[in-house]
């Protein structure tokens, strides 16, 4: 009876890491306005402040990189934003639209 329990117990503790480690950043069809400092905040899309629209996410693309990692991916891109910022470790790229 107890063996039952535990593999749900794990399972259970497994998918919160999982969510936990996604974080709660801009995903595809959210829509973002610039936050302070560089950053991106997710609005709603009928908020007059709406820039863009995420139509994509890459992982672990250098910043310098984002545009045309994203024109290669989703051929409607307008514009990229790196979590990274400025450096040149790669990170997790949105690929937008104007809203």
């Amino acid at each position: 009876m107890l063996v039952p329990v535990a593999v749900v117990v794990i399972a259970a503790c497994v998918a919160g890491l999982f969510l936990l480690g996604r974080g709660s950043g801009p995903a595809v069809g959210d829509c973002v306005a610039a936050g302070a400092d560089q950053e991106v905040v997710v609005v709603d899309c009928d908020d007059p402040g709406a820039a863009f629209q995420v139509i994509g996410v890459l992982d672990d693309v250098p910043p310098v990189d984002s545009q045309p990692a994203c024109l290669a991916a989703f051929s409607r891109t307008t514009a990229s934003y790196s979590e990274g910022g400025l450096s040149a470790e790669p990170a997790r790229v949105l690929c937008l639209v104007a809203a």
